[in-house]
């Protein structure tokens, strides 16, 4: 299986993650990861498996063998490679008292101060809303124009080409993403969903509903500050506000 490699990645990333794997096909299993495009990648993964596994500054931690999932490393003496360019690099080195140890250079921890706190697509904002022809205006002039405005890269589910089971591509999607945008117009059930897993992954939400839909929200959800919005016009406007108000670290914006 000349992927084996990307499938033991993702079952360690899960299990690393505290998900327990549930595999119900390949395709499913690949699109639940982003996979590293490259060495530096690679030693990205290392890193933070490190930190991940240290108990104080000066901890360190044995590397081996077992542990070449989490660089989605094809081979054992890739794996070896990977650690060794990471100790060139000046990220890791051996422990002083365990040899067998490395622990995080001071350049090993600036270089995780300067990674995503989680691996995704920051400029990929997923909206989650209901796909009625009545709420078209409202996507291409008023959440997608604002998104696009404000640097992100709108996606919604049903506008994209996937083969796989659709609730499979939303967790997949929903997991690269920098963003979710939760409209409840129409109050649909995977929206609400969709909001809670975005959370759970620590994603920030912004939550809006068409005002004539905003007394319908559910008991659980109206705590959050939804912007109730009257028009594409408004939507758009105050959309692009609460981005510019509330996001920090978002992409640069586009003019």
């Amino acid at each position: 299986m000349l992927d084996r490699h990307i499938y033991s990645g993702a079952i360690r990333e899960q299990y690393e993650q505290g998900i327990v794997p549930w595999v119900e096909d390949l395709k499913s299993l690949r699109d639940s990861v982003i996979v590293p495009k490259n060495p530096l990648e690679s030693i990205d993964r290392i890193l933070s498996y490190v930190l991940q596994k240290m108990e104080s500054a000066d901890d360190g931690f044995e590397l081996n063998e077992a542990d070449r999932p989490i660089a989605y490393a094809r081979t054992s003496d890739e794996f070896v490679y990977l650690v060794q360019k990471a100790r060139e690099l000046g990220y890791l080195e051996h422990h002083p008292k365990f040899y067998d140890r490395d622990r995080l250079t001071l350049d090993g921890w600036k270089r995780l101060a300067e990674l995503p706190t989680k691996d995704t697509k920051p400029s990929q904002a997923f909206v989650a809303m209901w796909f009625q022809r009545d709420l078209e205006d409202a996507w291409e002039n008023g959440f997608k124009a604002a998104l696009e405005q404000t640097g992100y890269d709108p996606m919604r589910i049903d506008r994209t080409e996937h083969n796989e089971k659709i609730d499979d591509r939303i967790i997949a999607e929903i997991r690269k993403s920098g963003l979710l945008v939760a409209d409840f117009t129409g109050q649909r059930g995977g929206v609400y969903f969709e909001a809670g897993f975005a959370m759970g992954l620590g994603i920030p939400v912004i939550w809006t509903c068409r005002i004539s839909d905003i007394e319908r929200l559910h008991f659980d959800t109206r705590q959050y500050n939804h912007i109730a919005w009257r028009d594409t016009a408004d939507l758009k406007e105050r959309l692009i506000n609460r981005i510019e108000a509330t996001i920090t670290g978002r992409p640069k914006r586009k003019l």
